[in-house]
């Protein structure tokens, strides 16, 4: 992994979904390094999905986020559904 990587897209999204997708991978890098309010991150998430919504495309995003990133999307979308405490994280890679 390194500091400086590229966030998985698609060319085919309009800004705003780009935007959409990308507050999500920040909002799992924060989850991580320094956790973050739980609803604010399920709201994150519910957005996303209405751009990414297959969950083999999910999946490959996912993928290709662990690979870049080093952080899995995957265990913190987990972390913040199985959770009822008002914060998650932070979250071990």
């Amino acid at each position: 992994m390194s500091e400086n990587y590229a966030y998985p897209l698609e060319p085919e999204w309009e800004i705003e979904e780009i935007t959409t997708v990308v507050a999500l991978y920040t909002a799992v890098e924060t989850a991580f390094l320094n956790g973050i309010d739980r609803q604010l991150f399920l709201n994150q998430y519910r957005d996303f999905k209405q751009i990414v919504k297959s969950k083999s495309e999910e999946k490959q995003l996912t993928k290709r986020f662990l690979q870049a990133s080093g952080f899995d999307m995957y265990v913190a979308v987990k972390a913040a559904q199985a959770s009822n405490r008002k914060r998650i994280g932070p979250l071990s890679k």
